[in-house]
């Protein structure tokens, strides 16, 4: 398996194939669009492995940075292009924060996954103590985000909520392997980003359109 996640600044590589591993970490100054794939590399070649050796993917697909989200569905997508067969895993960024809190902290109680979604915006998801999700990921403003009762678990790059989680390449390769399913893989067609709103440029085009159909009238 080969487990990638670029949703947010630091990024994780996994790799364990016929019980080699190797695990990374890529700096969040570092620029994953031109060291991910590299990053990837190296670590099968400490593996003494090829791509041509891994049979499945797991690829964190979101909420996140715009860009960061796409950088690893990308490459996977590239990866398995012309492929039908459904090796890619799906993962949220909430999924990994709550393996990797539930792993530190062993909660007994409901909990809320927090990003920061920018302008104003977080994205959030509620958690069971065992790390089902038992609400879809949403976005809330702020006065929203204080009306949530139960604990906040947010990402230590990003400072916000009760507690902090920084997950780990492990946790990543752990919760793969947990949620490996064969009802959960999908093929590179099927793998889409989670973005939960739309991009700057998005909005900013819209508002354009808006006020030159404003001024037409």
């Amino acid at each position: 398996m080969i487990a990638l996640s670029t949703a947010y600044k630091e990024a994780l590589v996994a790799v364990e194939i016929d019980g080699e591993k190797a695990l990374r970490n890529l700096d969040a100054n570092c620029k994953h669009s031109e060291n991910l794939l590299s990053t990837l590399d190296e670590a099968l070649n400490s593996c003494n492995k090829t791509l041509a050796d891994n049979d499945t993917f797991a690829v964190v697909i979101g909420p996140g940075s715009f860009t960061g989200v796409r950088i690893a569905t990308a490459l996977v997508k590239g990866l398995v292009a012309g492929q039908q067969t459904k090796n890619i895993l799906p993962l949220t960024t909430f999924q990994l924060m709550a393996y990797s809190y539930i792993n530190q902290f062993a909660p007994t109680e409901e909990f809320v996954c927090i990003i920061n979604g920018l302008s104003g915006n977080y994205f959030v998801c509620k958690f069971d103590c065992g790390g089902q999700a038992i609400t879809k990921p949403d976005m809330v403003d702020k006065s929203g985000l204080e009306g949530i009762s139960c604990l906040k678990i947010g990402l230590k790059e990003e400072m916000l909520g009760d507690r902090q989680v920084q997950p780990s390449a492990q946790d990543l390769l752990d919760l793969a392997k947990k949620n490996m399913q064969k009802a959960s893989l999908i093929n590179g067609a099927e793998l889409v980003p989670i973005y939960l709103r739309k991009s700057q440029a998005e909005v900013s085009l819209e508002e354009k359109e808006k006020n030159q159909k404003n001024s037409e009238n």
